[in-house]
C-alpha cells in the first residue's frame, strides 16, 4: 500500500509540474498594452480576416466617415488633373477642325474681298482680272498650307499626349492574368500604433503572390494631398513583407496620426473595386525615463518591452527582425502568433502556425 501510494503521489506531483511549467510557458508572451482603449479602430484589411460580424459592423461605420472625406479630398485632386488632360486633348482637337473650316472660309472671303477693292481702285479691267485669280490663287493655296501646318502641329500633340497618357496608365496600373489575393492586411493594431520612431518600419501581410503594382500611399491627418503615393512590384509568395520609410526619405512629424494603404487596382477606370487595407500610425517621442529604461533591457526581449509600453510597431520590428536571424526559432513564432491574437489579425496568424 505504501509504495502504491507513493507511486500515485509521485504521478500527481508530474502531472502538477507539468501543469505549472505549461502555465509559466502560456504566461511568458509579449502583452500589448493599447495606449487608449476606447480609440476609434483605424486598421481594414482586403480582404476576409475572419473577424465576423464585428468587421461587418465596424466596416459600414468607417466606410461612412472615410468614404465621405476622402472623396471630397480624390474628388477635387483627380478632378483637377482629369480636367486639364480632358480639357487640353478636346481643346486641340475641336482647335484642328474649327482651324481648317474658318481658315478655308476666311481665306476665300477675304480673298474676293481684298482683290475686288483693290481692283476696282487700280481700274475695273486690271482690278477684276488680277483680284479675281490672286484672290482665288492666294486665298485657296494660304488657306489650305496654313490650315494643314496647324493640323500637322497639333495632330502630333494630340499623338504624343496619348501616347504619354497610355504609357503611364499601362504601367502604373497594369493587371496580371492571375488569381487576386484572398487576403491583404497591415501587420498593424486596431487602433492607431504607436512608434518610436520617426522613419518606422511598416509591414502587411499578402495571402497570395501577386506580380501585379501595388499602390502604397501615406497621409498626413488633416492634409489633402498625399506624403507619397508610389507603385512597387507585388511579392511572389505568400508572407509578410516591410515597406521602410527611410527608402522614400519621409520623416513622420511627432504627435500626428498618419493613415497608410496597399492598394491592389484590378480596374483603373472603376476605383470603386479597389482591394485595400489601411492602418494608422503615430510617432510619439519617448521620455527620458523611457529611454534609460531601453538600455538596462534584455537585448533579447526587446520586443516585450516595447509591447509593454504600447508601441506596437517597434515591438513588431525587432520580433520580425529576430524571426528572420532565426527563422526555425518555434518560441518567437509562438510569441509572434500570441501578438497577432492580440490584435485579432485572425488568418495572418494561419502563416505563422505553418512552420511550428
Amino acid at each position: 500500500m505504501n509504495a502504491n501510494n507513493k507511486s500515485k503521489k509521485s504521478f500527481i506531483y508530474l502531472i502538477i509540474f507539468i501543469f505549472l511549467a505549461a502555465s509559466s510557458y502560456a504566461e511568458d508572451i509579449p502583452i500589448f498594452k493599447v495606449p487608449d482603449k476606447n480609440a476609434e479602430m483605424r486598421r481594414r484589411e482586403g480582404g476576409d480576416i475572419g473577424a465576423g460580424a464585428a468587421s461587418t459592423s465596424r466596416g459600414l461605420s468607417r466606410g461612412l466617415s472615410r468614404g465621405l472625406s476622402r472623396g471630397l479630398s480624390r474628388g477635387l485632386s483627380r478632378g483637377l488633373s482629369r480636367g486639364l488632360s480632358r480639357g487640353l486633348s478636346r481643346g486641340l482637337s475641336r482647335g484642328l477642325s474649327r482651324g481648317l473650316s474658318r481658315g478655308l472660309s476666311r481665306g476665300l472671303s477675304r480673298g474676293l474681298s481684298r482683290g475686288l477693292s483693290r481692283g476696282l481702285s487700280r481700274g475695273l479691267s486690271r482690278g477684276l482680272s488680277r483680284g479675281l485669280s490672286r484672290g482665288l490663287s492666294r486665298g485657296l493655296s494660304r488657306g489650305l498650307s496654313r490650315g494643314a501646318t496647324v493640323a500637322t502641329v497639333f495632330g502630333e500633340a494630340i499623338k504624343q499626349k496619348t501616347a504619354d497618357q497610355i504609357h503611364v496608365e499601362s504601367n502604373s496600373h497594369a493587371v496580371p492574368d492571375e488569381p487576386m489575393p484572398d487576403m491583404m492586411a497591415p501587420i498593424a493594431s486596431l487602433q492607431t500604433g504607436y512608434t518610436t520612431s520617426d522613419q518606422p518600419v511598416l509591414y502587411y501581410y499578402i495571402s497570395k503572390p501577386w506580380s501585379g503594382n501595388i499602390e502604397f500611399t501615406l497621409n498626413e491627418d488633416g492634409q489633402i494631398e498625399p506624403i507619397v503615393e508610389v507603385n512597387f512590384k507585388g511579392p511572389n509568395k505568400e508572407g509578410i513583407y516591410q515597406i521602410n520609410l527611410a527608402d522614400y526619405n519621409i520623416r513622420l512629424k511627432p504627435n500626428v496620426e498618419y493613415e497608410w494603404y496597399l492598394v491592389i487596382v484590378p480596374s483603373p477606370d472603376e476605383r470603386s473595386g479597389d482591394f485595400l487595407g489601411s492602418a494608422t500610425i503615430k510617432y510619439i517621442e519617448p521620455s527620458r525615463d523611457f529611454k534609460n529604461k531601453l538600455t538596462v533591457a534584455s537585448k533579447d526581449r526587446l520586443y516585450y518591452f516595447y509591447a509593454g509600453e504600447g508601441y506596437w510597431y517597434d515591438a513588431v520590428y525587432d520580433l520580425n527582425r529576430r524571426i528572420k536571424e532565426h527563422p526555425d526559432d518555434k518560441i518567437l513564432r509562438s510569441h509572434r502568433i500570441a501578438l497577432f491574437e492580440q490584435a485579432k489579425l485572425g488568418k495572418v496568424i494561419d502563416f505563422d502556425k505553418k512552420y511550428n
